[in-house]
């Protein structure tokens, strides 16, 4: 772990991550990147009398604005201001590949709210697009400490990759991993067909030294059996695999996490699934 990007529209809730990213990367002796995206207005890229002038106001104020927030941190991290003139999820790959990004952190305040920057939607659009895993806070956390993670999947073995990302990630944090199947009615698996499922894929992992349970959780719907999972048993963060599909294509896709990231007050790590072939 060695380059943290966290992105901050200068609100509450992105500034709670940046706290818990410092904490990271003090831990890890990382640097952290920190970006702040301008959309500007259309007609700023059509009108050139006015669009030098009005854009330079915009990035005048963004660093004010980074030089007011630095002033309230008190940290031997080194953080790195930037600005990037282009959507959200455009702007986080631009700087993920310029500076090997190892894990983006953003503070997200759900689906629904006033503003339509770095909220639900948002971290929705980044977490389908992000080449690197995704951590979302929606809680002031400055203290957060996570020893309990749980990572649901479907066990095929298409997770294999992001389920080996999501234990060294674990590994950083220290924290105790469930990896849990949650069998559903309309997904409906018998006991010797899931732990056979489990079996098979942790075969496939067997390199992987950590210590992880499994477990299997009933409930109606995916996206309830996780979140009453992590209430029944006090978990600090979900790890969710989304494939950048849209819509509900087939089991434990991209969508459930992006309700997870809506509705859960928990933290949730993502970890991008290739899209099958």
């Amino acid at each position: 772990m060695k380059n943290i990007l966290v992105t901050t529209d200068f609100s509450e809730k992105s500034i709670a991550s940046l706290h818990v990213a410092i904490e990271l990367a003090k831990k890890h002796k990382a640097k952290i990147y920190l970006l702040h995206a301008i959309e500007l207005p259309v007609r700023l890229m059509t009108e050139s009398q006015v669009s030098v002038p009005e854009a330079m106001y915009f990035l005048n104020l963004t660093k004010q604005r980074f030089n007011d927030l630095h002033k309230t941190l008190n940290t031997d991290v080194e953080i790195l201001d930037l600005v990037e003139t282009s959507p959200l999820p455009e702007a986080v790959e631009n700087v993920v590949k310029k500076y090997h990004i190892d894990l983006v952190f953003m503070g997200s305040n759900g689906a629904s709210g006033a503003k339509e920057l770095f909220i639900g939607s948002n971290a929705e659009k980044v977490i389908r697009s992000a080449s690197v895993p995704v951590l979302v806070i929606k809680n002031p956390h400055e203290k957060l400490k996570i020893k309990h993670i749980m990572f649901g999947c479907d066990f095929s073995k298409r997770f294999l990759k992001p389920f080996e990302k999501a234990l060294k990630l674990a590994k950083l944090f220290g924290a105790k991993v469930d990896l849990v199947y949650v069998n559903t009615p309309y997904q409906f698996l018998t006991t010797h067909e899931i732990n056979h499922r489990m079996e098979e894929f942790l075969k496939e992992a067997e390199h992987v030294r950590q210590h992880y349970e499994t477990h299997v959780y009933n409930d109606i719907r995916v996206e309830t059996g996780i979140l009453n999972y992590v209430k029944d048993n006090k978990i600090d963060l979900i790890c969710m695999f989304p494939n950048g599909r849209k819509g509900i294509a087939h089991f434990f896709n991209g969508s459930i996490s992006s309700d997870l990231v809506n509705h859960s007050n928990t933290p949730v790590l993502t970890i991008r699934v290739e899209k099958e072939k």
